[in-house]
């Protein structure tokens, strides 16, 4: 993998970005599409669906050299390569793709169910954003339908807290 230099944005056949990246990787050229993950319910069976669907709907990021935009020509699926008004294909620091990747990764894209609703006093959770974010709690109460109160370890001592249920998971 490219691990340093710039990348370029890449755009794609409406919605043909995963094929895009296929034909560019089978071609020698890396190749990513960031995803995002979305979770719904199915109108019928109303179980829970986790769909996996493009973050920039119609392109993609690829590390280019010179000889690869005469090969990108030749690939179904590209369209072009973004460029500056002069025309001239304007790079992307391998910095904002890491930066991309690594918020892929923690999930800061995925649109998921919202948490269980049904947290009680002595529920174990973790703070998934925000300040204390990595940090565990013990559910002390259930402040209406959006937050919970619990005890947080601070400055060596135990905290109460009110913290929002989208910022939470729950934990075994």
């Amino acid at each position: 993998m490219v691990q340093s230099g710039d990348w370029y944005v890449v755009r794609t056949r409406a919605g043909q970005q995963q094929k895009a990246v296929q034909e560019m990787q089978e071609k020698g050229i890396e190749a990513y599409c960031p995803t995002m993950r979305r979770e719904t319910r199915h109108h019928q069976t109303k179980k829970w669906i986790m769909r996996e669907f493009p973050l920039f709907t119609g392109y993609a990021f690829a590390p280019l050299t010179p000889w690869d935009f005469a090969t990108l020509r030749d690939i179904r699926n590209v369209v072009s390569v973004l460029g500056d008004a002069d025309g001239n294909p304007a790079p992307v620091s391998w910095s904002v793709i890491e930066q991309i990747k690594d918020a892929q990764e923690r999930g800061d894209f995925d649109v998921l169910r919202p948490p269980v609703r049904r947290l009680k006093a002595g529920d174990s959770v973790q703070i998934k954003d925000g300040p204390l974010s990595g940090h565990y709690a013990a559910v002390t109460n259930v402040v209406g339908r959006r937050a919970i109160k619990a005890f947080v370890e601070m400055f060596g001592s135990l905290r109460e807290v009110e913290i929002a249920l989208e910022s939470i998971r729950r934990v075994a």
